[in-house]
């Protein structure tokens, strides 16, 4: 049987993975759990009622004219989209590995859109190890087999981490939406068969491939400067996304691949099952008296 710290570190690290590959994370770093904040020039996915399709697009391109696919358009189709909903569900199979270690887990997830993020990681037999609860403002963890319980602000995990990461960013990338749009946006190349362009915000940047017709999410790679990290020594220099589809009609990513160019070879595999939208949901979440805060 997994060990307790093994078990419990996986379900850490799934949050922690997510969030720091988003804003250069270090997804090998044990007990980093979801940041959040704001990051100057990235601008959240959000839903239909954002006026992004008339902003004003900075634009450039290798060859100093756009392409066919002119940003603007870039940015307003990519909008046009992205999985929104009110309420997601979901079963999650996730496979961790760093170096030769190995670990799986069965997360279920439940999304209010914009506001709640709930999650119960189980491990053999179906026994829970951990249960999380991720509002806009905090984060609380509940670790079943050690009987304690972690809980921070956003505002105190982000100064620790030193890098600041948003709600919505956590959002998009467990229903398989990118992790960020920005709108200024570069190096855009189109061909019969996909389109590829770079986003940058602040000292980030990210390239972004998609699929024609249909615009489906393909590969996100996040390339992080040096010396970003507040905690360096994990020689972490990217983080690609890479998303799978059950078949050629599906919309939606089925699962995606988070491999972390750092020291260990860190790879996420996250497996999406089961998915319901828009359904009423429950988020139980109750922190037993005679657990201990960490």
């Amino acid at each position: 049987m997994l060990s307790d710290m093994n078990t419990f570190r996986q379900f850490v690290i799934l949050g922690s993975c997510i969030c720091w590959m988003s804003l250069s994370s270090s997804c090998g770093i044990v007990h980093r759990l979801f940041s959040s904040g704001k990051a100057a020039g990235i601008s959240p996915v959000l839903p239909a009622t954002s006026s992004s399709a008339s902003e004003k697009i900075q634009a450039s391109s290798s060859s100093g004219a756009l392409h066919a696919l002119d940003v603007t358009t870039l940015y307003s189709t990519l909008q046009q989209h992205l999985l929104r909903f009110h309420t997601y569900a979901a079963r999650l199979k996730v496979n961790f590995i760093r170096g030769n270690e190995s670990q799986n887990l069965v997360v279920n997830l439940r999304m209010q859109s914009d506001s709640l993020i709930w999650m119960n990681a189980t491990a053999l037999l179906g026994i829970e190890v951990a249960r999380a609860l991720i509002t806009p403002d905090s984060i609380t963890l509940i670790n079943r087999l050690k009987r304690t319980y972690y809980q921070k602000s956003f505002q105190e995990i982000s100064a620790w981490l030193g890098v600041p990461v948003d709600f919505h960013i956590l959002q998009n990338l467990l229903v398989g939406n990118p992790p960020f749009l920005s709108t200024a946006i570069s190096d855009v190349e189109e061909d019969t068969v996909s389109v590829r362009f770079t986003m940058h915000a602040d000292s980030l940047e990210s390239r972004l491939w998609l699929t024609l017709p249909a615009f489906r999410w393909q590969q996100s790679e996040l390339i992080i400067p040096h010396g970003i990290l507040s905690l360096a020594d994990t020689g972490l220099t990217q983080a690609v996304v890479q998303y799978f589809y059950a078949d050629s009609t599906q919309a939606f990513p089925a699962g995606w691949q988070l491999q972390a160019g750092d020291q260990q070879h860190t790879t996420l595999q996250v497996e999406i099952q089961n998915v319901e939208l828009n359904q009423p949901l429950s988020f139980p979440f109750v922190i037993p008296a005679h657990y201990t805060a960490q």
